[in-house]
């Protein structure tokens, strides 16, 4: 009774009231709506992501992908109970190989590419403490999965060299989640417009939006999580 009044009382005030939900809830709503029995995580730090996902009742395969040494040992523990998530200690890119990752202090923001100076303005208590050699492997080579997935890519401005390295998994996907870096946070990063462009190319629009940084100091948004669902004119391979 209570929740009815304060609705009819915000519409007077021109205001409508509704329930938030979490943009993992959206995803994982999505991806049983429509059957989606494969998450590929691309970047997958520790677990956040699929475990989110999982506590919004999505039980299809998880497969993840994390180079960092630390960040990967912590999601091997989350899914070492999960028979349904498989995790790989490798990054991912355009061309198989060997490279440097700088190792963030809140490992999150560890990437392939060197941190601006936006990002530590942004948030001043992230360094890059370390780096390590890490491996790199073009999706398409090490994943042979001929379902339907969702293609997540949390990879610091790497996002454009890893849809380079997986063209057939691209053309399967029907879901893809992507950061989009809106601030110049790392140098050589995937430009926001050409990934918008070239996932709408592909047959991809955009249908949900996250923000997931921010600057401290004036609250401009540097970061989003972005979801593109393959438009129904566009069947995938």
């Amino acid at each position: 009774m209570l929740a009815q009044r304060t609705k009819e009382f915000a519409r007077l005030l021109g205001l409508e009231i509704s329930r938030y939900r979490p943009f993992a809830a959206r995803i994982a709503s999505r991806l049983n709506e429509g059957g989606v029995e494969l998450v590929i995580d691309v970047g997958a730090s520790r677990g956040q992501y699929a475990t989110e996902l999982r506590g919004h009742g999505y039980r299809g395969d998880i497969v993840s992908f994390e180079p960092v040494e630390e960040a990967f040992e912590r999601l091997a523990a989350a899914a070492a109970s999960d028979v349904r998530w498989t995790c790989h200690r490798t990054a991912l890119g355009a061309v198989a190989g060997d490279a440097r990752m700088n190792v963030a202090s809140n490992l999150a923001s560890s990437s392939l590419l060197e941190m601006e100076a936006t990002h530590r303005s942004a948030a001043p208590l992230v360094a890059v403490t370390a780096t390590q050699t890490v491996p790199i492997a073009r999706l398409d080579d090490v994943l042979d999965d001929g379902r339907p997935c969702l293609l997540k890519l949390d990879v610091q401005g790497y996002e454009d060299r890893v849809l380079d390295g997986a063209p057939t998994i691209l053309g399967r996907a029907v879901l893809v989640q992507c950061e989009l870096s809106i601030g110049d946070l790392y140098a050589g990063q995937a430009p926001v417009r050409s990934l918008i462009d070239r996932l709408d190319d592909l047959g991809f629009e955009l249908v949900d939006l996250d923000p997931v940084f921010y600057d401290r100091g004036d609250g401009r948004v540097l970061q989003v999580d972005a979801l593109f669902a393959r438009r129904r004119s566009h069947s995938s391979a």
